[in-house]
């Protein structure tokens, strides 16, 4: 009887630590704020507030969409609150965009990529109703530079401009550690994430 007790214990480490084989760990990252952006579209660069986001109490925080942290007593439903940062050691680009009364949650996911490959982009056009692109691929760049592993792209107007009212379009060329990807595009007041995993990546080996 004692031996069979035995036998069973050890079946049930061998098989916990098969299962625990397969967990991922969380990783303690780092975030960092990259750039913040407040107000209406036809805003421009008067929309930067970066300097105007912090974190006291430090990593994750939340920074509220409310006009009155940034100098700006004036209701309007039609601005918006973009956030951009950084999370090491995964070399993450996140961004996040929030309405009037809301927050932007300023976190790093924890984990690591699962095959991590770096993010270069070819070309970036913002495209209005009109038809006509406007290049807008240093910006792009300048976001996801220094060949992140993801690197999410906000498509507001603040960043890429409003020469027009009707709803635009951001659509990014990138390549995954020099392997050309199919384009991403993301429609105003969204978020265009570039990433580069594979369905391979997340199968078992067998």
């Amino acid at each position: 009887m004692k031996v069979g007790r035995l036998l069973l214990s050890a079946v049930l480490c061998v098989a916990a630590v098969a299962a625990c084989s397969y967990t991922i760990k969380p990783v303690q990252s780092t975030a960092q704020l990259k750039k913040a952006y407040w107000g209406v579209p036809q805003a421009g660069g008067s929309a930067d507030v970066t300097a105007m986001v912090s974190c006291p109490g430090g990593y994750p925080c939340d920074v509220p969409a409310n006009g009155s942290a940034f100098g700006d007593t004036r209701t309007d439903l039609n601005k918006r609150l973009t956030v951009i940062w950084t999370c090491q050691p995964q070399n993450f680009v996140l961004a996040e965009i929030a309405p009037p009364t809301f927050k932007v949650h300023m976190a790093c996911v924890g984990e690591q990529p699962t095959v991590p490959r770096r993010i270069d982009i070819v070309d970036a056009s913002w495209t209005g109703p009109d038809g006509r692109p406007i290049d807008v691929t240093q910006i792009v760049r300048d976001i996801c530079s220094e060949g992140p592993m993801r690197c999410q792209v906000p498509a507001v107007a603040n960043i890429f401009g409003a020469a027009d009212r009707g709803t635009k379009t951001l659509r990014i060329r990138y390549t995954c550690n020099g392997e050309r990807t199919a384009s991403r595009q993301a429609t105003e007041n969204s978020i265009a994430d570039l990433r580069c995993e594979r369905i391979s990546d997340l199968s078992y080996p067998t």
